[in-house]
């Protein structure tokens, strides 16, 4: 098995997109600048694959109300404390490790995130409706020929053949909303289940930053090959699409891709 890992912050040119869309003031955006939400974990013992994403804070409050983005940010801390702690319980579990652990494991990592927001309060900037800092999350454990996933609202899990036909892939719902915020009916809206793999199959874990690009036929044919200039490839078309339609290709994204 092989994996390689890929984050790319926000683009300029998507920050400058989303500046005329909400038609925002230069003179109120000259010193915006949005800190890391996305987090990615790649352990190979036990192989164990998470990516999370914070919900994006209210940007235009802050910007109206003339407050700096906060640096770190608390969507960052809550992606951070869902992967790591995905990763350490799923170490703890993995010799025993069936489906019925999927949901256990994220419920204990919700839990600490709930932890987290209980220290912090709401607030009317977490940027989504329940008021808590929050992110999206999907998760792999690689046992015995099987992946064992899960996801909730737009992080991803894909799976496809050696020839990049598609197997399987997660629909990346939030309705009715649900993230990872530690509240405990999030994990009514799990989604999860466990993919039988082959050699050479290809199997995907990414935030919604990547959502453009695993639609684009282009960008997939770059998986077939499978060589040392994969992930230089990869950079190449980001670079490429990201002047092309910034606003689709030029966000925070985060994909760990696992050859079988």
């Amino acid at each position: 098995m092989e994996h390689i890992s890929i984050f790319e912050s926000v683009s300029k040119e998507a920050v400058q997109a989303l500046i005329k869309k909400e038609k925002l003031a230069d003179e109120l955006v000259k010193d915006y600048y949005h800190p890391q939400e996305d987090f990615l974990i790649v352990s190979d013992n036990p192989p164990v694959f998470v990516v999370s994403d914070g919900v994006t804070l209210d940007y235009t409050k802050l910007i109206k109300d003339n407050i700096k983005y906060p640096d770190p940010s608390p969507a960052g801390d809550v992606s951070k404390i869902f992967c790591y702690t995905v990763a350490r319980q799923v170490k703890e579990k993995y010799d025993t490790f069936t489906e019925k652990d999927i949901a256990d494991v994220f419920k204990y990592a919700n839990g600490k995130v709930r932890k987290y927001n209980e220290r912090a309060g709401k607030s009317d900037i977490s940027g989504n409706i329940t008021g808590y800092y929050s992110a999206t999350g999907s998760f792999a454990v690689i046992k015995d020929n099987r992946a064992y996933w899960a996801s909730i609202c737009d992080s991803f899990i894909a799976h496809f053949d050696g020839k990049m036909n598609l197997k399987f892939m997660t629909k990346g719902l939030c309705h009715p909303y649900a993230v990872i915020n530690g509240e405990e009916r999030m994990a009514d809206y799990l989604e999860g289940g466990v993919l039988n793999l082959e050699k050479g199959d290809r199997v995907f874990i990414f935030t919604d930053g990547f959502e453009f690009y695993m639609q684009n036929p282009d960008f997939l044919e770059l998986f077939k090959e499978w060589d040392k200039n994969l992930k230089e490839c990869i950079r190449q078309f980001s670079e490429k699409m990201n002047l092309t339609d910034p606003e689709k290709f030029g966000h925070e994204r985060s994909l760990i891709a696992i050859l079988v």
